[in-house]
Parts: C-alpha cells; sequence; structure tokens
C-alpha cells in the first residue's frame, strides 16, 4: 500500500513542478514582451522651439503657456529667448494678455524653429 501512495505522491509532486515551470515561463515570457513594447513607446523628441517675444510685447504683462505648461509668467522689459523642448505629438503655444486676459493661440509645427511673437492691439501673433 505504501509503495502505491508514493507513487502517486512522485507523480503529484512531477506534475506539480512542470506545472509551476510553466507558469514561470509564461510569465517571463509576458514580462519581455511587456518590457520590449514599453521601450518601443519611449521615443522621445529632439526638436526645441525658441520663442523670441519681439518688441511689441515689451512692457506688457503677459503669460506663456506650451499646451498646459507655464513657461513664462510675468513683464519682459527686454528682448526674451524662451527654449522649450518638443514633449508631445502636437503642441499649441497659448499666450495669454495680463491686462485684458485675451487668450492668443499658435500652432506649434513639428520640427525645431524660432518663434517670434508680437502683439497688435490685444492678440499676439507670429511674426
Amino acid at each position: 500500500m505504501k509503495r502505491k501512495t508514493a507513487r502517486a505522491n512522485n507523480a503529484f509532486l512531477l506534475g506539480s513542478l512542470i506545472l509551476i515551470v510553466l507558469v514561470l515561463v509564461i510569465i517571463v515570457l509576458f514580462m519581455f514582451m511587456a518590457f520590449k513594447i514599453y521601450d518601443k513607446k519611449d521615443e522621445g523628441y529632439s526638436e526645441r522651439y525658441d520663442i523670441v517675444l519681439g518688441t511689441t510685447t515689451l512692457g506688457n504683462p503677459l503669460s506663456v503657456y506650451v499646451n498646459d505648461s507655464l513657461i513664462f509668467d510675468g513683464t519682459p522689459q527686454s528682448a526674451l529667448t524662451l527654449s522649450v523642448g518638443r514633449f508631445t505629438e502636437e503642441s499649441t503655444l497659448l499666450i495669454v494678455d495680463g491686462k485684458t486676459d485675451v487668450v492668443s493661440t499658435i500652432a506649434l509645427p513639428d520640427h525645431s524653429e524660432t518663434i517670434r511673437l508680437g502683439k497688435r492691439e490685444d492678440k499676439f501673433f507670429r511674426e
């Protein structure tokens, strides 16, 4: 009787061992695939935008945003150049006039570029 139970226990242990090894192999495969996909999605952008505030913007309080990130808030007293890295596929430059709270939007290009800003009446525009 002991011999039959020993064989059954050995078969059970061998089956459990095979099952554990299969589960570990599947987990390792999924982890490898997940890290491989993650590496492909982690492509950064190397483009940079240089935003130059023209002479018509001097002395006017303004706030400059790229998408939802505040880049500058204040009153420029001299020529000011802001350098911003591209971090999304599509970006928009938002300029808020501090006196009238009028928002001007400018779509940013897909490549590095120098963007010169000017002001006419209460709207900011690209020169």
